[in-house]
């Protein structure tokens, strides 16, 4: 049985209304058209807006399987990719992975197992869509004879602005990036705004912070002032517009992350990513922004609370030198929920 991407019995998690896409599909868009322009030829930037990070499809549903189909699914990384399955359970929620998606692209469709019997009572699900990769979502496959239902996405309160490390690279799962896990830990939905590559660009998150009031609204900007001299210069400078903005708001509690550990830091680590050479010579450029940062922020505390290095000083959680795979989202999640977590002190 075939759902079309525009069934009403659908709802959708994603920040802008769907955008009709090819035969039938839509795609899930994140940011207004003002956020491409503030980002117009930047290469890495422009194809992470584009990504459905944090997006899903959800229903409600007794079929034992969800058929997930994809068109246009095309890859920027070589990263492992892939999708994933909630099923909302009494006894809590129920995930399921899919492979690596990576080898195959276009037209793709990823069975799921629900653990549901057709004819008992509905269930909600959600299908998440990639962290990195793009795609347009062009329908579901459900077992003949099972019902749908609307499950709308319960009220959003967590706003997280970020870099690659809000985004989830290089997890496979959407489930398993750092922001994920502490939505679900600290059952606070949320809305992922990670753009890998970017830098501090007040005008891209602009829409977000004035769209309504966030319980909280989490930003993690700054590491990718580190790369070249040009730019470090200017974080503080940055990281301090953008802090005017979103405490403008009225939103319950900012904090700003700061950049994270690198392993080149300490010497360690591969010697590039992507280009970028991973010397000690960036290593300490690294620090400098980092410190940079702090000291612009300073004149805006306690109405917002700047949060220290969270990530794990061990290199093995960071094999290629900036991103953790998911063991090491799994360490640096546990440390932003200490730092975080309601009634927390912070760092």
């Amino acid at each position: 049985m075939l759902i079309a991407a525009t069934d009403p019995r659908l709802s959708f998690v994603a920040p802008q209304p769907p955008i009709p896409g090819s035969a039938g599909a839509v795609r899930l868009e994140r940011f207004t058209r003002e956020a491409y322009t503030a980002v117009a030829g930047q290469i890495g930037p422009l194809a992470n807006l584009r990504s459905s990070t944090g997006c899903a499809i959800r229903l409600a549903t007794d079929s034992p399987w969800i058929g997930l189909r994809l068109e246009r699914l095309r890859h920027h990384q070589l990263v492992p990719v892939g999708v994933a399955l909630e099923v909302e359970t009494d006894a809590g929620v129920v995930t399921v992975d899919s492979g690596d998606l990576r080898e195959r692209d276009s037209a793709v469709v990823v069975r799921f197992p629900t653990g549901l019997e057709r004819g008992g009572e509905t269930r909600a699900a959600a299908l998440w869509l990639p962290l990195i990769s793009t795609c347009e979502f062009a329908g579901l496959e459900l077992a003949d004879g099972a019902r749908v239902e609307l499950a709308p996405a319960p009220p959003l309160r967590w706003l997280a602005i970020g870099d690659s490390l809000t985004q989830g690279f290089t997890v496979q799962s959407p489930l398993k990036n750092w922001v994920h896990r502490l939505s679900r830990r600290w059952a606070m939905p949320v809305r992922n705004l990670g753009v890998g590559g970017i830098g501090i660009e007040p005008r891209v998150f602009a829409h977000a912070l004035g769209e309504r009031r966030w319980e909280l609204v989490t930003i993690a900007l700054g590491s990718n002032h580190s790369w070249k001299e040009s730019d470090a210069t200017v974080a503080g400078e940055r990281a301090a517009a953008m802090a005017e903005l979103a405490l403008s708001g009225g939103h319950g509690r900012v904090a700003w992350m700061l950049p994270p550990w690198k392993p080149c830091e300490d010497g360690k680590g591969p010697p590039d990513f992507a280009g970028v050479i991973l010397d000690r010579e960036t290593g300490a450029r690294a620090g400098r922004v980092r410190e940079d940062i702090r000291a612009a922020l300073t004149r805006f505390a306690p109405r917002l609370e700047i949060i220290g290095d969270l990530m794990p000083h061990d290199h093995r959680y960071l094999p290629d030198g900036l991103h953790p795979f998911a063991i090491g989202f799994a360490r640096f999640a546990d440390a932003v929920d200490a730092a975080l977590h309601p009634g927390a002190p912070t760092v």
